[in-house]
């Protein structure tokens, strides 16, 4: 009888426990239990930036620094990169007028980052377009007066245009993976960063022309791998990692072989869907957009060691979306997405973008996230 009894008793407690887990909140998760805690500075953020001497911008990027450094990030992911030019001094790429609306410059951007970002304890890694040209005449006329490769543009074999002035270079040429290939390099050899980082920009949309699903996917992969391996080749240490859509029916179509990247190795060291939704989706506001995207990626087969993090819209913060109520209805929407992507597996994020975080809905969602999950 008292076997029996003890048998009871421990049914009863691991039901309890179970009920406990199943139905009573999870003690929110501290910061600094996630690796990464990140913010994007995109090429338009950069842009505010002064570039009359080294002076002005190290003080404007060193303030920056000390603003994220708030919230407790601790790395930044900078714009190096953005229309196949340069934030830094590159004999393979033109200076990006876009950011600093100059030719030449008499410093090297991506060097006074570097430091300032390791002097006050941040990791920073360089983002990087690897595909696209131009989105407008100014980005277009850059690439085709300054660049290397500027008569690339009347050749079909190396470029894709979709629009008026609007080109990206063309996945299924061996000399475009070897040219993106050979900046990778530059960069990793030159400068002491951290990461490399792709964002969502593969095959987009009115690029595809005849090709097949698979085509664009191996055309893509293949450039991935090439990337992948050149830069541990040169430095094991530094990372690389892709941010595509949060759509993962969109990267499959675009070419972003999330599957294979997560699962493969030799492909990236880390994978962090841009998850810009929240859980108050949808005209009636009760769609969980958020958590849905959130699963899905962390469901895929995933290779020990690869990491995944999520991209989050602080960029949304405040805003009165139709389509996407939470933002407006909380303040709050970002501590809980945390606590959603910690409870899934994730080990990190990153906001978008610097500009949102100085804004005061930003603010009040960055401060509920401090709030939200203390250190114990």
């Amino acid at each position: 009888m008292k076997k029996k009894k003890s048998w009871f008793v421990i049914i009863v407690l691991l039901i309890i426990c179970l009920l406990v887990y199943y139905f009573f909140p999870k003690p929110a998760c501290s910061l600094s239990s996630l690796d990464k805690r990140a913010v994007w500075f995109s090429y338009t953020d950069l842009s505010k930036f002064s570039y009359e001497s080294k002076k002005q911008f190290r003080e404007d990027f060193s303030l920056a620094i000390d603003n994220v450094k708030k919230y407790k990030t601790n790395t930044v992911i900078v714009h190096v990169r953005p229309f196949s030019d340069a934030l830094y001094l590159s004999k393979l790429f033109p200076i990006s007028k876009v950011i600093t609306n100059r030719s030449s410059l008499s410093f090297d951007p991506l060097k006074e980052m570097v430091d300032i970002a390791h002097d006050k304890g941040l990791s920073i890694e360089a983002w990087v377009n690897p595909y696209r040209i131009s989105l407008n005449q100014k980005t277009y006329e850059q690439f085709k007066t300054q660049s290397i490769k500027g008569s690339w543009l009347d050749n079909k074999d190396y470029t894709i245009g979709y629009a008026t002035h609007k080109y990206i270079l063309n996945p299924a040429s061996q000399d475009v993976r070897d040219y993106i290939v050979a900046g990778i390099v530059e960069i990793v050899e030159n400068y002491d960063v951290d990461g490399i980082h792709f964002d969502d920009y593969f095959y987009v949309e009115g690029t595809h022309g005849e090709t097949t699903q698979n085509e664009r996917m191996d055309n893509v992969n293949m450039l991935i791998q090439d990337v992948y391996q050149s830069i541990h080749f040169v430095k094991p240490d530094v990372t690389f990692g892709i941010s595509p859509q949060g759509n993962y029916e969109n990267c499959i179509s675009e070419g972003a072989d999330v599957d294979t990247w997560l699962k493969e190795e030799g492909f990236v060291d880390y994978v962090m869907p841009q998850i810009y939704w929240s859980d108050h989706y949808g005209e009636q506001g009760n769609e969980k957009m958020y958590t849905n995207r959130i699963q899905t990626f962390s469901q895929l087969e995933r290779r020990k060691g690869v990491m995944l993090y999520a991209g989050l819209a602080l960029y949304q913060a405040g805003e009165d979306l139709n389509y996407d109520q939470g933002w407006k209805k909380s303040s709050s929407n970002i501590s809980s997405q945390v606590q959603i992507l910690y409870l899934n597996g994730y080990k990190g994020y990153s906001l978008f973008t610097y500009e949102s975080l100085l804004k005061e809905a930003g603010q009040k969602e960055l401060e509920a996230l401090l709030k939200g999950h203390p250190d114990s």
